[in-house]
């Protein structure tokens, strides 16, 4: 399944922080106390965080200047929405209630109202 282009944008976004910082993910993920791994997904697109706090520090972290920290809050932002509407679930369908077929009287049986 192709990722979202606001998941994309906002992993490239967190790419480039990372480049600009020039640490490894080891590295970050200890100053911004998430696993290197976490981060990792966070920059291939794979995951979006669900506060926009760690991407906040990083940011900070990075020298990022006030422009540029609502700039990515924004691209956040819209990369939630996308994880959120991917992990909300298909409204699934309600089977349609057909009607019981009508039974015809066994005629083995007497009708109780035959007589």
């Amino acid at each position: 399944m192709p990722k979202d282009a606001a998941v994309e944008e906002f992993a490239a976004l967190v790419r480039a922080l990372k480049a600009r910082d020039g640490r490894s993910y080891e590295a970050l993920g200890r100053r911004l106390s998430v696993s290197a791994s976490t981060l990792h997904r966070y920059c291939s697109g794979a995951t979006v965080p669900e506060e926009f706090a760690v991407v906040d520090r990083l940011a900070l972290l990075c020298g990022v200047d006030e422009e540029g920290r609502r700039a990515l809050e924004a691209a956040w932002t819209e990369a939630d929405r996308a994880r959120r509407r991917a992990a909300s679930p298909a409204p699934t369908p309600v089977p349609a209630v057909s009607a019981a077929p009508e039974s015809k009287p066994d005629p083995s049986v007497p009708d109780p109202t035959a007589e």
